[in-house]
């Protein structure tokens, strides 16, 4: 049985130490590691071999979310859980990809389901290094075939930015904002690239998961808007998409 470390960081004790109960029932959680101060759980991270992080969002000095984002950065291995009290953090923590976002007092059926979701994302991720898969790699030289009226283009996928139906055309960004014009139907594309992690988040879009950089909610809160890596494009993604959207991006991380 693999054995994990685990670190909880949230400046209310009395929330640690209940936390720490209820994680210790699990065998294969190997240390609980517990600060208080964010600032004391970076400087720790920098130091120390550990595998997921319980987060507090609402603490001094350094705000939850902003210390997820850093972790994130730093730490691309390391798993995320948020803890807290707020249900209205929910919204901007998932743009974070944590495995799941727990409200305090925790229920020990609700971490016991964040459980299983950390080691199935982390059984996941040691056999792909196990068998040395790079889906980057492997990306980096497959093509897909489309057409217009009087040509065929052959377009590396791993240079898709995104695609769009635009009236009876879809329309395929490439590297450096190049457009191509197709005679494709989006289901037909779907069909293509959905095996290459693509996902459709709107009835006139097709993304790569690999490229998206943020996922906020517009200025009216009705629907969420997401940003992809190096491109200038506005592209929405329904409420009923939204959760649909995290998981899949999860499941690729």
């Amino acid at each position: 049985m693999d054995k994990y470390n685990v670190l909880t960081v949230d400046d209310q004790v009395h929330c640690t130490d209940m936390l720490k109960n209820l994680l210790t029932q699990y065998p294969f959680i190997e240390n609980i590691y517990s600060y208080s101060d964010p600032r004391d759980a970076l400087a720790f991270l920098q130091t120390s071999a550990i595998d997921l992080v319980f987060l507090d969002i609402d603490m001094p000095h350094i705000n939850g979310l902003k210390l997820a984002e850093t972790i994130k950065q730093q730490f691309p291995d390391i798993l995320l859980i948020f803890v807290t009290g707020h249900s209205d953090y929910a919204l901007h923590g998932y743009e974070l990809y944590p495995i799941d976002f727990l409200l305090k007092p925790v229920s020990p059926l609700r971490l016991e389901k964040a459980l299983v979701q950390f080691r199935n994302q982390r059984s996941n991720r040691t056999v792909s290094q196990e068998l040395n898969f790079d889906h980057t790699q492997e990306q980096a030289t497959k093509k897909i075939t489309v057409r217009d009226k009087s040509s065929i283009h052959f377009i590396t996928i791993n240079e898709i930015n995104f695609v769009e139906k635009r009236g009876r055309k879809c329309i395929i960004s490439v590297k450096d904002n190049k457009e191509i014009e197709c005679s494709n139907t989006l289901n037909e594309l779907e069909k293509m690239l959905s095996k290459h992690h693509f996902f459709r988040p709107h009835q006139s879009f097709l993304i790569p998961l690999s490229k998206v950089a943020e996922i906020k909610p517009d200025e009216y809160m009705r629907s969420y808007l997401i940003e992809l890596e190096n491109v200038n494009a506005e592209i929405r993604v329904s409420k009923n998409k939204y959760s649909e959207l995290r998981n899949a991006i999860n499941s690729h991380l």
